[in-house]
């Protein structure tokens, strides 16, 4: 059975392999369509980049993942226009997708380069501003937690569980995590001792853990402070979070 199913998931990786700069192609067509004023193009571009990230991610593409998470914050920034500016911005997202389509089935090929054009990019396609992931899965909470952070000029990335919110950030810097302690799937002490492990760009990111549970968590995972959902509350959430944006600039 497990012999069937890797036969089975190998296919579907050459399938995807295959077919991957097709799919680019029509990335790249979808934004020129969204330049055109074609309705439903921003919908399409979006759609297309998802199921990539999606499909990068099952098949263990992570150049890929990381790649179209960028590029869907690059078109959930507010940036992304018909501005000459921005469609450079968004064809050189498809342009490093294309890169990675000439080396897709070469398992030891080197994804650097393609990383730190990745990373330059991030810079000035999404400038200014520090990004903040926010993993909080009540409404009311996350609306608050949102109210605070929105003040402090920040951009903010919002989850509602951790194994997403850990996939996003093992392939997307942050500056800073916001987060509460016990999440539906993964707890943040979990997903943090997850990103102390890694070699990614947020292993060495500062948490804020939201969280009245006392239950003493170890010194090497490095959790910046613990905040209890108390009447002072906002204000110590403010003080400490731009004490600590400010030290990460």
């Amino acid at each position: 059975m497990n012999a069937e199913f890797d036969t089975l998931l190998k296919q579907l990786r050459d399938e995807f392999i295959e077919e991957f700069p097709e799919r680019c192609d029509a990335v790249e067509e979808s934004v020129l369509a969204f330049d055109r004023g074609t309705p439903g193009a921003f919908d399409d571009i979006y759609r297309r980049v998802h199921s990539l990230k999606g499909s990068g991610s099952q098949f263990g593409f992570s150049i890929v993942t990381s790649i179209c998470h960028q590029f869907e914050s690059f078109l959930s920034s507010g940036n992304f226009n018909t501005e000459q500016l921005s469609m450079n911005y968004a064809l050189s997202y498809v342009d490093l997708l294309k890169q990675v389509a000439e080396i897709i089935g070469n398992d030891n090929a080197s994804t650097q380069h393609i990383e730190q054009e990745l990373d330059e990019l991030r810079k000035s396609s999404l400038p200014g501003r520090a990004t903040v992931m926010l993993i909080e899965p009540s409404a009311s909470r996350r609306k608050l937690c949102q109210g605070v952070l929105a003040q402090l000029g920040v951009r903010i990335v919002v989850q509602e569980r951790g194994m997403a919110a850990l996939e996003q950030m093992l392939h997307e810097p942050f500056d800073l995590v916001v987060a509460a302690r016990e999440l539906p799937d993964l707890n943040t002490v979990a997903v943090v001792a997850a990103l102390r492990e890694s070699s990614g760009k947020n292993k060495h990111v500062p948490v804020i853990l939201v969280s009245s549970n006392t239950t003493p968590i170890p010194d090497y995972l490095i959790i910046n402070a613990v905040l209890a959902r108390d009447a002072q509350f906002i204000p110590n959430l403010t003080k400490v979070a731009s004490n600590i944006l400010a030290k990460h600039k």
